[in-house]
């Protein structure tokens, strides 16, 4: 074992630094202090100290210069080079003429002592751990936070070889490894501390040739330092190992442990003294081991090491010892088991001796030879890993920090903050509204020591663990409550402990190590429990529907086994997902559960990974975002305070250096966007394909929305679905133009309305796709009978409610501009009065709700059709008559929310009966339905010019009551009486409106049927004196063609 000398106080905490001079005389030592001192021996206890600035490493200081300092007065003598970051590590060569210094500004700089010329070698991405200069100063090796080790040539400067071994860090003071890397005496080999293992590297190759390991050594090793020699390395760790290896045999020759196991940041060998090694270590200590074994050259002196040992060791215990020993080794408990003898372990009388070594004889080599062999220690075991169980996630609420925190957040959602502040002053709570007028802000003294939290726009909940002394409880201020009390508090059994919870509209849900979880409203009534098949992990609640992620097993290692349930607190209907799995990504765990503000489920894992459910494709989960692509550095995250569909918005806190943001300064909120993770997203097709997908899945919250019972405006979802539009035809406009037409075909059955189709066909034409139009027009008339066999078996729920095309057809064709004047003349069913046809006149009776397009000549349907040339243009697009203009101030009724039932209108009805004229003309349907023209009789033509605009049940109504509210608000203006009067007008039941309707309708008719009796007495007054009129005579008409003929 070498010598070692107990270790004294060199400088402050921190890292030091040292080095030998060059006689072996002198010591040289440098701290965080900023002092350099120069110590005569190890055991100078008046070491002379040097000021050199703030703080130093290896005599350099912080004001990023590097400086030469004369000996051993210490006084400057002149800078040699600058850098704009702290130097981290510098080496120099044998004859004292050229430095290489790395720094944290990420450059080399290889500087001539002489003339203080340099080169700057400039290449790596992050602070530089250390630098070894080439003994033929031909290259430079160089280690970096950014994981690389990189070999450079001095002359040009340039990367010859890049290693990527090590682990990556944002800082010097971050890196578990200084790697204080170096070469061999000659230069062909460079030696590199890589984790548990010193990698040896072969020149100009740089090819790993071998590598020195020692299994009993559990830290990381950090230096390595050549003896001067060159037959020895000496090894440091950083859990305080000091190692000392022979080179030739790769074999561990000394070892020496720190006493308080301190990580060692500086090795140094006495250039004169042989066998000694001075050292530092994070607390400022200085060590020195002196009498370190040499390195074997040969196997024969080896042999003579162990037998001069195997001598010394002889016959320090007797028989009667080793009898002792064995009794003392082997448990009282244990019969003593009888061991195999062999002849040779029997005394010359016939009893069993003791096994002891023979005394040796200086000359017998055999026996010599025999001893060394029976004395070599045993080969290390070398422990293989077995599989091991990943250990389950702990339970957690979603938007909070860890608990240990003396400032944390307990919830940040999209209602608010919650921030917990546990110190020896104080253990308070503060409550934070982002809209003050759901609530003021609060701040709470924490008596309870609650842990949890939640909040909603309706109360915030509070949830402590249990102790000794008190069961864990929760906490619910009600502040919608109407009453006075408006904060309960429950407890829980004593075998039981709360471990997540969430609130939801009107209820709270409570998840207990128990494996249960209970439903309580918000007054206080324990509703609903129930059971889960594992530990929970987190919930998240919406509405009415609640989200519990928990364990469901053993996954592969490495990897969590979780398990999802998503249910409806009603109990109305079933789970959309029972018990089935939630993808993580690989090794990663669960991060953030919750919904988005439109409630659709979303979760994140510790990958970075955003995740949403796909209700339309089997209740499956869709990556739609990568937090990780966003962050600049790896040890850089995101965490979700917030999801929206409605625009699309990925609310998150981007945290630095860490998972979780500080309670100060508040953190700001960044918005990322959503990407689904296609293939080939560089090129135009890709990006199309991701929009388009992207689009339809986030519009899919319109559909649950629907199945709930809830109300929307319908431009709402037309507006979000406007870029699926335009995304469809983009694509399609690519696909043709790159001649797939297929492909094209493909993108136009994913079209939704007949106006896109009409599009699709025209470009086709116009790039000259005849085929692929044609196929257009086959695709359009299969959809249209699908249409229509939809709806003959559709029927009308409410007598009452509008007959109207569907919208994704009619809207889309010229249609969409006549909604106002529906929503105005909705009482006005009984007349049969459609407001999509204009002035068709139609039979007050509908026959079903089956579309039938008629000709003058026949009454059979006549199926639409889409002709690519000729004078019946499928493209044209035809102006509205002014007949179905909207009047100015009900506009009011487009943006009102019809009844649940109202939702699913019947289509567009047409007569089957003959109607008095037996005629039509061309209404605005022949826009979506293109059809052969019709001849119309002259009595068409006539009733036609003379119609006016039927005024609405709103119209007459307003008419009778206007100068009614002019009086009640006489400074109104115009437009504000129309939307009074249309306030008042919807107040009034429908039954008076009804009837009021009835009878405008039919004196109307009787004036209509007055004013066509007149109209026709005049038509046949005009016929009758038109035959009345005798024919001119054969002679009168002899003489007018003999004047109109005469020649001059």
């Amino acid at each position: 074992m070498p010598n070692t000398k107990a270790l004294r106080y060199a400088h402050s905490d921190g890292h030091t630094d040292l080095c030998f001079e060059g006689t072996g005389k002198y010591l040289l030592t440098c701290g965080s202090d900023g002092d350099v001192r120069v110590w005569e021996g190890f055991d100078d206890d008046d070491a002379v100290s040097h000021r050199a600035g703030d703080r130093a490493f290896a005599i350099l200081y912080n004001t990023n210069t590097i400086q030469a300092h004369t000996f051993p007065d210490g006084a400057p003598d002149g800078i040699l080079t600058r850098f704009t970051a702290p130097v981290n590590h510098m080496v120099i060569n044998s004859s004292g003429k050229t430095l290489v210094a790395g720094s944290s500004d990420f450059t080399i700089k290889v500087v001539k002592v002489d003339n203080c010329e340099h080169k700057s070698l400039r290449g790596h991405e992050a602070p530089v751990l250390s630098v070894a200069l080439d003994p033929q100063e031909e290259y430079v090796a160089s280690s970096s936070c950014d994981g690389s080790v990189v070999i450079w040539k001095i002359e040009d400067q340039s990367q010859l070889k890049i290693l990527n071994i090590l682990p990556k860090s944002n800082d010097v003071s971050l890196s578990k490894s200084l790697c204080r890397l170096t070469w061999d005496s000659t230069g062909k080999f460079l030696f590199i501390p890589v984790e548990k293992e010193i990698k040896i590297f072969e020149r100009d190759t740089w090819n790993e040739v071998g590598k020195l390991v020692d299994e009993t050594v559990a830290g990381i090793f950090s230096l390595a330092v050549l003896s001067p020699n060159a037959t020895q390395l000496a090894v440091g760790s950083t859990d305080g190992h000091l190692l000392v290896f022979d080179i030739n045999s790769k074999t561990v020759v000394e070892r020496y442990k720190h006493p308080k196991g301190f990580t060692l940041t500086s090795l140094a060998w006495n250039p004169q003294v042989e066998g000694q090694i001075a050292f530092c270590d994070k607390e400022g200590q200085l060590g020195l081991l002196e009498d370190i074994a040499k390195s074997s050259s040969n196997d024969t002196t080896s042999k003579s090491a162990v037998k001069k040992r195997a001598k010394e060791t002889h016959g320090i215990f007797d028989d009667d010892d080793d009898d002792f020993l064995l009794e003392a080794t082997q448990d009282d408990n244990e019969p003593k088991a009888a061991e195999p003898m062999d002849e040779d372990d029997l005394s010359n009388d016939g009893t069993a001796g003791s096994k002891v070594l023979k005394p040796l004889d200086d000359s017998d080599d055999d026996a010599a030879s025999s001893v060394s062999d029976a004395l070599v220690l045993p080969k290390p075991v070398i422990h293989t890993e077995t599989y091991k169980p990943t250990p389950l996630q702990n339970a957690f609420q979603a938007g909070s920090t860890p608990v240990h925190l003396s400032s944390r957040f307990m919830v940040w959602n999209s209602v608010g903050i919650i921030k917990q502040y546990n110190t020896e002053e104080e253990n308070s709570i503060d409550i934070e509204f982002h809209d003050t007028s759901i609530h003021h802000a609060m701040h709470i003294t924490n008596n309870y020591n609650y842990t949890m939290a939640d909040m909603s726009t309706e109360a915030v909940i509070l949830a402590s663990e249990k102790d000794d002394d008190s069961p864990s409880k929760l906490t619910c201020m009600h502040f919608g409550s109407w009453d006075s009390s408006k904060e309960w508090t429950i407890s829980l059994p004593d075998n039981e402990e709360i471990q997540a919870i969430t609130i939801g509209e009107g209820w709270i849900a409570i998840a207990t190590d128990s494996r249960m979880v209970r439903i309580i409203t918000v007054g206080g009534i324990q509703k609903q429990i129930f059971s889960i098949a594992g530990p929970v992990v987190c919930m998240a609640a919406h509405s009415n529907q609640l989200l519990v992620v928990y364990h469901r097993g053993t996954g592969i290692p490495g990897d969590q086994c979780l398990g999802v349930i998503l249910q409806y607190v009603d109990g109305s209907k079933r789970n959309l997902l029972n018990m089935d799995s939630l993808p993580l990504s690989r090794k990663s765990s669960l991060s953030w559960l919750g919904f988005s503000a439109e409630g659709t489920p979303f979760y994140m894992d510790s990958a970075g990974v955003v995740r949403m459910l796909n209700r339309k494709f089997g209740n499956n989960w869709v990556q739609v975002a990568n937090t990780k692509s966003h962050a600049k550095g790896k040890s850089d995250h995101y965490w979700i305070v917030g999801v929206h569909e409605n625009p699309q918005q990925l609310r998150c806190i981007p945290c630095k250096g860490s998972r979780y943001p500080a309670t100060l300064p508040r953190p700001a909120v960044a918005i990322l966007p959503f990407s689904i993770p296609l293939c080939e997203l560089n090129t135009e097709k890709s990006q199309y394909e991701e929009s388009l997908s992207r689009s339809q899945l986030f519009a899919n919250h319109f559909d649950h929305w629907t199945s709930q019972g809830y109300e929307f405006e319908e431009s709402l979802k037309e507006e979000v679905l406007k870029p699926v539009q335009e995304s469809l035809m983009k694509l399609f406009a690519l696909s043709a133009r790159s001649d797939r037409e297929y492909r094209a075909l493909e993108v136009c059955e994913l079209m939704p309305d007949q106006h896109t189709l009409q599009l699709a066909i025209k470009y086709a034409s116009r790039l000259k796709h005849i085929q692929l139009a044609e196929r257009i027009s086959e695709l359009v008339r299969r959809k249209l009978e699908e249409e229509e066999a939809g709806e003959e078996e559709q029927e009308e729920e409410d007598p009452y409610s509008q007959p109207i095309v569907e919208r994704r057809w009619a809207q889309r064709n010229g249609n969409s501009g006549d909604n106002a004047e529906e929503d105005q003349e909705e009482e006005q069913e009984e007349d049969g009065v459609n407001q999509y046809v204009g002035e068709e006149e139609v039979d007050s009776t509908p026959s079903g709700p089956v579309l039938n397009l008629k000709s003058s000549k026949s009454e059979k349907t006549s199926k639409p059709q889409f002709q690519l040339s000729g004078r019946s243009n499928p493209f044209r697009v035809s102006t509205p008559s002014k007949g179905t203009g909207s009047t100015k101030g009900t506009q009011v009724f487009d943006s009102m929310t019809r009844k649940k039932a109202e939702k699913t209108t019947p289509l567009l009805t047409a007569p089957t009966g003959k109607s008095k004229n037996n005629s039509k003309t061309q209404s605005s349907q022949a826009k979506i339905f293109p059809s052969k023209k019709t001849k119309t009789t002259k009595s068409e033509n006539i009733n036609n010019a003379t119609s006016e605009k039927i005024p609405s049940a709103f119209d007459l109504w307003l008419a009778e009551n206007k100068e009614s509210i002019l009086e009640e608000n006489p400074d109104v203006s115009e437009e504000d009486v129309v939307s009074i009067a249309t306030e008042k007008f919807r107040q009034i039941p429908k039954e008076e409106r009804q009837n009021d309707s009835q009878k405008d309708n039919k004196k109307r008719k009787r004036e209509e049927d007055t004013s066509e009796n007149k109209e026709t007495d005049v038509i046949s007054k005009k016929k009758k004196d038109t035959t009345n009129i005798k024919p001119l005579s054969q002679k009168t008409n002899s003489k007018l063609a003999s004047f109109t003929f005469q020649k001059d």
